[in-house]
């Protein structure tokens, strides 16, 4: 959609029937939210976020769906916000001013996932708040969740582990829970 004007995105949303409005989302950086921004999704954004939900067939499609907006969100919010800094986990983060910690990452995420299901796009899922473990009572990590209408499953949404830029994982919650980790 190079080169169309913003009132014409309007018009081919309204055509094909997609209801998209401007809308916002917090994030949260700095540990422990201590910093938060409210990113505005401008329309061409959330036409290209809705995207990703077109072909979804079942709740395995949607989660795949969700990772993709996800990390998509995270790149308009980087407009916005310092998280672009943000290294996975929390060793190397340093003092970046867009660092963020896992309760940074279970909030945002949480409140993008929020968003999804408020433009309709999510069918299969509901987001639930984030869930937290501590499988050896000092490793307290926190991550989002959702859980699959159907088969009441639960599963995380977790974009802790890796550098900014890179797709959460989606992994159930109760493999999750006994302290997955992608390595």
């Amino acid at each position: 959609m190079n080169g169309l004007k913003p009132w014409g995105v309007g018009l081919v949303l309204l055509l094909l029937g997609v209801s998209v409005q401007a809308a916002g989302v917090t994030v949260c950086y700095g540990y422990g939210c201590r910093q938060q921004a409210q990113v505005r999704i401008l329309p061409e954004e959330a036409l290209r976020l809705s995207a990703y939900f077109t072909t979804v067939q079942n709740a395995a499609d949607e989660r795949q769906a969700m990772a993709l907006a996800v990390q998509d969100l995270y790149q308009i919010a980087a407009q916005y916000t310092p998280i672009h800094q943000d290294k996975g986990r929390n060793v190397a983060d340093g003092t970046a001013a867009g660092r963020m910690d896992c309760a940074d990452h279970s909030q945002t995420d949480t409140e993008f996932l929020a968003y999804l299901k408020r433009q309709g796009w999510l069918r299969f899922h509901e987001v639930l708040q984030p869930a937290y473990r501590a499988p050896k009572f000092f490793d307290l990590h926190y991550a989002s969740q959702v859980q699959e209408q159907s088969s009441r499953e639960k599963w995380v949404i977790d974009s802790w582990f890796h550098d900014f830029g890179a797709p959460p994982e989606v992994v159930p919650l109760v493999q999750w829970a006994e302290g997955w980790s992608p390595d």
